[in-house]
């Protein structure tokens, strides 16, 4: 038996179809933010709240387990055995007659995790059970018997279904994320160079290490892997908590640790995993902070002074973003490059560096963002509504877009989550052009195709 969606519009999906298999381990795959998230949360999980569809042989229950980013404070597992307990438990509790639809379920874990993960999704498979997996690793990919994919971009540029069939269909096709999966070719830096610096972190006694020492080189990507549980997140923690100078750095700054080299390193950054824009009016220009670069612009226009409409009246509430109410006749006079206010809302990042690009402030942001993949977004969107990989490349992007300096230390936790296989090389390309400006990046990293592209990999 088959679910099948019939003619689904939501989001970037159009008059959209598909067969889904029960019975199976189905893999639904596609560039992030092509509408993989749609068709399960908003079609799929909504429809046996809110029947709106024409979806036919749907379970009555559908269940997501979608991974935690953020480590409950009251557990005292790593990030990882927590989010394998979590999905040890839900697979206990499954029963044949229901769906269960697993968001990202290999994110972050090594190659032996995926491999068992797989396993325990089979197993269930092979008792009756229906099991959905939205993934970008290529261990569930491969081993799933049926594949949808999503493409052949994202956001307007996607919503389309590229390939639906069996995994050997799939293996044979020659869509963008077959390619991938088949393929062994991954990133690699242009040259391995011998470091001349390096940094060494003695004396870490954090979260069950003890008296350990963490040494890297300086200006290489480097990338550390190992299992749950391991010390991944700990060591490159210790490492931003150790060089970090910033405000109130006394709170939370390492005292008992011993650092070699730290005359070659200014301070560190990290970019955290915590949801972006979680106010209802928080949107991609609001989020990035280009909004008050483009209010700043508008109040300076002439029929803006001359009717003493300041940067204030160019606000973003949540009740212009809902559609219940619209800007002043007024503010909606004031033009630039012939848009108004509401009309930039709704340009996409490619289209907005076209009409603010000699402004060097808003193009600097939005050329990160472009760098990222994410040309395609369009400024006014919530930032709740963001796929997991579009909201990753924001983080990124946005805390790149403050002005690089040199001998820093960037810190990336699971960088690659949420990203496309496709996406990878963008990704260490954007890692190459910071370390370019003389700086390091730490990676707690897992997927085979971002640590070959490292200078250098720590295995703990």
């Amino acid at each position: 038996m088959n679910i099948s969606v019939k003619n689904v519009t939501k989001n970037n999906l159009k008059n959209f179809s598909v067969i889904i298999p029960l019975k199976k381990l189905v893999a639904i795959v596609g560039p992030s933010g092509s509408g993989k998230s749609t068709l399960v949360q908003d079609v799929l999980f909504q429809q046996t709240k809110n029947p709106v569809w024409e979806i036919k042989n749907l379970p009555a229950i559908v269940d997501i387990l979608e991974q935690k980013v953020i480590l409950p404070a009251d557990v005292k597992q790593s990030l990882g055995e927590f989010n394998l307990a979590k999905l040890k438990a839900k697979l206990k509790k499954l029963k044949p007659t229901d769906l269960l639809i697993v968001d990202e379920p290999c994110a972050g874990f090594c190659q032996k995790e995926r491999k068992m993960i797989l396993k325990l999704l089979k197993d269930k498979v092979k008792l009756g059970y229906s099991i959905v997996a939205v993934e970008h690793n290529k261990e569930i990919i491969a081993g799933a018997d049926y594949v949808i994919e999503l493409g052949p971009g994202a956001g307007r540029y996607g919503g389309k279904l590229m390939f639906e069939g069996s995994q050997a269909r799939f293996k044979k096709s020659k869509t963008v994320t077959a390619k991938h999966v088949y393929q062994n070719k991954n990133g690699s830096p242009d040259e391995k160079i011998k470091p001349e610096k390096s940094l060494t972190i003695s004396n870490i006694s954090e979260h069950g290490l003890k008296k350990a020492v963490f040494r890297f080189p300086l200006h290489r990507l480097v990338g550390v892997t190992g299992c749950s549980g391991s010390g991944k997140t700990t060591m490159i923690d210790a490492a931003y908590r150790a060089l970090f100078k910033g405000k109130n750095a006394w709170k939370i700054r390492l005292k008992t640790v011993h650092i070699e080299g730290k005359q070659y390193v200014r301070r560190s950054y990290i970019v955290p995993q915590a949801p972006i824009g979680d106010h209802p009016s928080s949107t991609l220009a609001t989020y990035t902070n280009v909004w008050d670069n483009i209010r700043e612009t508008f109040s300076n226009q002439p029929s803006a002074k001359k009717q003493k409409l300041a940067k204030s009246a160019f606000v973003i509430t949540k009740d212009i973003l809902d559609g219940t109410k619209t800007f002043n006749p007024e503010i909606l006079k004031v033009r630039f490059h012939g848009k108004n206010i509401k009309e930039v809302l709704g340009l996409t990042i490619d289209e907005a560096i076209e009409i603010f690009g000699g402004n060097t402030l808003i193009r600097r942001k939005l050329q990160f963002l472009q760098e990222a993949g994410l040309g395609y977004l369009v400024l006014g969107q919530r930032s709740g509504t963001l796929s997991g990989g579009e909201a990753q490349r924001v983080r990124i992007a946005n805390i790149l877009s403050k002005k690089l300096g040199d001998r820093s230390v960037y810190i990336f936790d699971t960088p690659s989550r949420g990203l496309h296989l496709k996406d990878s090389e963008m990704l260490l390309n954007i890692f190459r052009k910071i370390i370019g400006k003389n700086n390091t990046i730490l990676i707690a990293e897992n997927r085979e195709e971002i640590l070959s592209g490292c200078d250098s990999v720590i295995t703990l």
